[in-house]
């Protein structure tokens, strides 16, 4: 075992690594996008049920009165009213971080690629993710499907049919949890098959791209108009892990302020603490932010798949445990 001080991750992966960050920076200056750089701390935070900033205490800042500043989890908030500013397409690879999260594909600070692409509808945006997977990963072209018929194809459920206690019952019939009292939530349940059931089937072969998430898992995205039970969001997946999540782009600060609302009080239901709702983000959209196609890219675990590797310790040079 490699003394605590060493990094824990092979050197060779270090440089491919830093191949890998070369690759993806020309991908997209190639593509005229404009590489940016935008603050890791905020008063503000994208408001998501299950993505937590980790707080840092206000007095430390030395700036107002705030109570609590933020690690963002992501760039969003600051590249959007970059592009409200009128910077156009642009990309970022930096460090986010998130509350609570370690493990074998998980880090409480790793590396993000994130981009916009002005103009794009979601065909566009699925398009360019595919192109950069291939660029990253030599990978065929992804396959794409839509959310509900992963599910169907791993389950049998018809995911638009299935009320919360059916998926409950399920769920304990295939030993995920013990009790359909395990939540009531129809979201919930959704995500716990997902999770065990149906993302370990992804992309065995070559990366899916899995689009159309139930409405209510929108997030930042607009609803398909030609099928409002989903919304246009997408995610990839390669080899049964998570590589990214993206959205046609919504626009309207008055759905985005009720989206936040509804997200907070999730949060305080799940005992979680609440953020700012009004926040430089919704000025943004008011003033008008372009249509768009925005993406985030798990960079740490593109690389752990470019190296063979099992875990993010193999590609990170440091990890929380030995930071």
């Amino acid at each position: 075992m490699k003394p605590q001080c060493l990094s824990s991750a092979p050197i060779a992966n270090l440089v491919r690594r830093s191949e890998l960050a070369k690759t993806l920076r020309n991908f997209f200056d190639r593509r005229g996008f404009i590489e940016v750089h935008t603050p890791l701390l905020s008063r503000f935070s994208v408001i998501d049920r299950h993505l937590d900033p980790i707080r840092v205490d206000g007095n430390h800042v030395g700036i107002g009165d705030q109570q609590h500043w933020y690690l963002q989890t992501s760039p969003e908030q600051s590249m959007k009213r970059l592009l409200a500013s009128g910077l156009g397409s642009c990309y970022q690879l930096g460090s986010v971080f998130r509350s609570s999260e370690f493990g074998q594909v998980h880090n409480p600070e790793f590396t993000m690629a994130e981009w916009y692409d002005v103009s794009a509808d979601l065909s566009a945006g699925l398009e360019l993710l595919d192109q950069l997977l291939m660029a990253l990963l030599g990978t065929q072209s992804a396959e794409r499907l839509r959310f509900a018929d992963v599910f169907q194809n791993a389950t049998g459920l018809s995911l638009f049919e299935s009320d919360a206690r059916s998926l409950a019952v399920w769920s304990v019939e295939h030993h995920l949890v013990e009790r359909i009292e395990w939540t009531s939530d129809w979201d919930d349940w959704v995500n716990l098959i997902f999770s065990y059931a149906v993302q370990p089937t992804l992309g065995k072969s070559r990366p899916v791209l899995v689009t159309h998430f139930p409405a209510s898992q929108a997030a930042l995205a607009k609803l398909d108009p030609h099928d409002p039970r989903t919304a246009e969001r997408y995610e990839a997946f390669y080899l049964g892990v998570e590589l990214a999540n993206g959205y046609h782009e919504l626009c309207d600060p008055e759905e985005l302020s009720k989206r936040a609302q509804q997200a907070n009080r999730q949060r305080i239901a799940d005992g979680k603490f609440e953020l700012p709702v009004q926040s430089p983000l919704i000025d943004a959209m008011r003033l008008g932010i372009p249509s768009s196609c925005g993406c985030a890219l798990g960079f740490d675990r593109v690389v752990m798949l470019a190296c063979g590797a099992n875990c993010l310790s193999d590609v990170i040079a440091f990890t929380a445990e030995h930071a």
